[in-house]
């Protein structure tokens, strides 16, 4: 199983997540993995990762994203069909991100770059406003995420699989112990 990885806002694939994910593929061989650092323009971004998809070439892929990079996993999954795991997601990204409209610092590379209207205009593009293949979904949510609301994530991926789980914060706590069910939902 070939797995892609997308990182959030202002994140990187230096990421606890992210490093939790490349050790679990690091020791189960017959999965691969696609990690990079997301360019900070959403349009680049996913010709980025559409990009990548088109080398597979048949190959079998899921897609598994944290907070922005659940929103662009929830595209991926509504356009090519493909099954994908939500980490405490971004339901509506080009909402969300509008109060950081600005300069922003990069938590892992300290870089500062300019969060625009224009890609907030290039993230509503990106929205799925009807879940039409919920099987294909895993959420995963912490009601205790101080950066988004839990409960949106619960609506709006009302009948897809989902764990959601007391506590927690946005960086998802415990995550490593959901990657044996993350990657059995991947593989399908």
């Amino acid at each position: 199983m070939h797995v892609i990885y997308l990182h959030g806002f202002c994140s990187s694939s230096q990421s606890l997540k992210a490093e939790q994910v490349q050790h679990y593929v690091h020791n189960h061989p017959e999965h691969s993995l696609f990690l990079v650092d997301l360019p900070h323009a959403p349009v680049n971004a996913m010709a980025l990762i559409e990009s990548h998809i088109n080398t597979l070439d048949g190959e079998r892929w899921g897609v598994m994203g944290s907070s922005l990079g659940g929103y662009y996993a929830t595209y991926l999954s509504e356009k090519y069909e493909a099954r994908a795991v939500l980490i405490n997601p971004a339901v509506q990204a080009y909402i969300l991100l509008q109060p950081l409209l600005g300069e922003n610092k990069n938590y892992h590379s300290d870089e500062v770059f300019e969060l625009t209207e224009e890609h907030l205009l290039q993230l509503k593009a990106l929205y799925v406003p009807l879940i039409t293949k919920p099987a294909l979904l895993l959420l995963l949510t912490q009601t205790g995420d101080e950066v988004l609301d839990y409960k949106d994530g619960v609506n709006y991926y009302e009948h897809a699989q989902q764990r959601v789980i007391e506590g927690g914060h946005h960086g998802f706590d415990g995550f490593e112990h959901f990657l044996d069910d993350s990657f059995k939902h991947l593989a399908g």
